[in-house]
């Protein structure tokens, strides 16, 4: 057997995950369309640094539309949120 180049290697990693990610989450694109109308109105966010943790909560909240049962996305959504809250805690303590 010929090795594969570091190239092929990559190339069959990256097919590989997103594979596993689409049995997980679904089509890219209905993941990207839901995840696009939840950033337009996250947008609205004043906040530059709670308007990321937003964003970030989007794309878990997206992955659960198609697979509800995915405890990790839950777990992030919930440090998430607790992230958050330690971006308010800190500005408090300055």
């Amino acid at each position: 057997m010929i090795p594969l180049s570091p190239l092929a290697e990559y190339d069959q990693a990256v097919a590989k995950v997103t594979q596993v990610r689409g049995n997980d989450y679904g089509r890219p694109s209905d993941n990207f369309r839901r995840l696009s109308a939840m950033r337009a109105i996250i947008d609205e966010c004043e906040d530059p640094e709670l308007r990321e943790v937003l964003h970030m909560e989007a794309v878990k909240i997206c992955r659960l539309i198609e697979t509800p049962d995915h405890l990790d996305s839950w777990v992030d959504v919930a440090g998430y949120a607790r992230v958050g809250v330690m971006i308010l805690e800190e500005r408090d303590s300055d």
